[in-house]
């Protein structure tokens, strides 16, 4: 998730028929689909004391509720309780996160009598859904069709229902999608445990990691969309497993009911926000018996960690709404020199991910470098020059329209000069991850089949799904 701080988000009372984007206090930027047209600040920016505010701002706990769907808001205003959806058949219980464009529910489904999630569009997101600008309900139904529904291999966010519920005042209308519910996301299980992930339980995981992208490949289906969520830990969600029966939700509910912020200012009333719950993540020894799917396919990004909460803005492949993918640190090479890409952008993904998941850091990280007056893009190419071993060929770089900008004619970087190697496995050593050789043998040679600058040369999934150290994964 980006590290949006939405405490303490203020807004301001007065409004303009035409106001300006927000500007948010994001570790990236939003897609201006997504901006809300009110100008956001931050407590931390109040003005000084003595002075006055140019405009008087609200301030939410979490989603800013009660402003207008037309203004780019109408967060879903209902409370626990609520009998909703086809046949009255769910019941909202309580709310386990919100994002840029959502709130999402725990609820019971009367008919199956369990437990699902709800996401509910804000009016302004469902509206853009309606205009297909933003297709999180199209890409969800193309990779829950009915033979796949009950399929463990697709390993991909199953969606269950989906049905449009009518808004309060002007919050326009809420597309609600349902979906199965999960324990938690692995970024969640990584924050929560200061151990490394054991191995056996790593493979599983990529294993199913990569299972959810080729099912989505094979849906023509591009997972990973910036300037929304990637594939990256918030995106991998735990199942419920043996650990979260119905009965073990209802228990933590009834140890954690619903409760709310105090009451807070909107723009024609005072509104009381409802805290976020969501299930503490599984220990190190729980996580061995886990299963895992790949979420995020829409276009929100989630403060409050519950897995349907998170999205990624998923991308038909054939038919792009966006060349704009992905965080820099994990942006392919074909997309940082502006180039064509596929779902190959996916395999470089996976590849970072694959040393996240092993060491806790991250492989790329892209910085300013003035003592060579070069930018995080400069960086970033010249890190992967060093780590992945090779040089970037003429071929690629004809493909690519920004490659002037970055390189000389003779393909050489124009900022840098030396290139030191830095390996696959110096580079996991110099975490302190400690690996046995045939760990670290197999390790490399997966990450050096998913990193390789010409996407041409990158592995599908489905290749990577065979490759040895994998294959030793006992289970699917």
């Amino acid at each position: 998730m980006a590290n949006c701080n939405w405490k303490g988000l203020q807004v301001p009372a007065r409004m303009s028929s035409r106001l300006p984007l927000a500007l948010f206090r994001c570790s990236r930027t939003l897609s201006p689909l997504l901006r809300p047209r009110l100008a956001f600040s931050m407590s931390s920016q109040s003005p000084a004391a003595g002075t006055e505010p140019e405009i008087p701002h609200f301030e939410f706990a979490e989603e800013p509720l009660g402003l207008p769907a037309s203004e780019g808001f109408g967060y879903f205003q209902g409370r626990p309780g609520l009998v909703f959806g086809p046949d009255k058949r769910f019941k909202l219980q309580t709310k386990l996160g919100f994002g840029t464009t959502s709130s999402v529910w725990l609820a019971r489904d009367s008919i199956r009598d369990t437990h699902v999630a709800i996401k509910i569009l804000s009016g302004f997101a469902t509206s853009l859904n309606r205009e297909r600008k933003l297709r999180e309900l199209e890409v969800l139904q193309r990779l829950s069709s009915p033979k796949d529904s009950s399929d463990p291999s697709s390993r991909c966010v199953r969606l269950l229902d989906h049905f449009y519920y009518p808004g309060i005042e002007e919050d326009g209308e809420h597309l609600c999608l349902v979906t199965e519910l999960f324990w938690s996301n692995v970024q969640a299980f990584q924050d929560a445990d200061t151990e490394f992930i054991p191995i056996t339980s790593l493979k599983r995981m990529l294993r199913h990691l990569l299972l959810g992208i080729a099912h989505s490949h094979e849906r023509g289906i591009a997972h990973t969309v910036h300037p929304l969520p990637d594939i990256k830990p918030d995106n991998i969600m735990i199942e419920l497993g043996p650990f979260w029966t119905t009965e073990a939700i209802d228990k933590w509910l009834a140890e954690n009911p619903p409760r709310t912020y105090p009451p807070e200012r909107s723009l024609n009333k005072m509104v009381s926000v409802l805290i976020s719950h969501f299930f503490p993540p599984p220990t190190l020894d729980q996580i061995q018996f886990c299963n895992f799917k790949l979420a995020d396919f829409s276009s929100d990004d989630v403060k409050l960690f519950h897995p349907a909460t998170n999205t990624v803005a998923a991308q038909i492949v054939s038919d792009q709404t966006t060349d704009d993918i992905t965080p820099l640190g994990l942006r392919a090479p074909e997309v940082v020199l502006g180039g064509e890409w596929n779902e190959s952008v996916d395999i470089w993904t996976f590849g970072c991910m694959v040393f996240t998941l092993l060491t806790k850091v991250p492989l790329f990280e892209p910085m300013v470098a003035e003592e060579y007056n070069a930018s995080e893009v400069d960086v970033l190419l010249y890190q992967m020059i060093l780590f992945c071993g090779e040089f970037f060929q003429p071929d690629l770089l004809r493909r690519c329209s920004r490659s002037i900008d970055y390189f000389e004619r003779d393909c050489s970087p124009r900022k840098f000069t030396s290139f030191p190697r830095k390996t696959f496995e110096e580079c996991i050593l110099s975490t302190g991850r400690p690996l046995s050789p045939e760990d670290m043998a197999g390790v490399t040679d997966l990450m050096t089949r998913c990193l390789r600058l010409d996407p041409k040369n990158r592995a599908t999934a489905q290749e990577l799904l065979t490759h040895p150290w994998l294959a030793q994964t006992k289970s699917t």
